[in-house]
């Protein structure tokens, strides 16, 4: 295994962990006895809640960048085939009763 995928498997770990316990931490904090203003264990959800909305749009913009790219590689890579229309006339078919 070379250094690179060594420094990929590791941060993907701790992506994954991070993701993990963060939804853990949410969903056991979910009812917790709140403070007031400056609640700390609020403030930690809210910064957990942009963090997965954040995430989330990149993933999107991640997705329509690479649907983009493929769509312009592969008009730019396909052969110019002329596609056949089917009509009654080029089927051969007789229209009589």
């Amino acid at each position: 295994m070379t250094t690179r995928r060594k420094v990929a498997l590791i941060l993907t770990i701790a992506f994954v962990f991070v993701m993990l316990f963060s939804q853990v931490f949410v969903i056991a904090e979910a009812d917790h006895d709140c403070s007031g203003e400056d609640c700390p264990v609020c403030e930690t959800v809210a910064v957990i809640g942009n963090f997965f909305k954040e995430l989330s749009i990149i993933g999107c913009l991640a997705f329509a960048c690479a649907a983009t790219v493929f769509a312009v590689i592969r008009s730019l890579f396909t052969r110019n085939e002329t596609r056949s229309v089917f009509s009654l006339i080029t089927l051969k078919v007789k229209l009589s009763s």
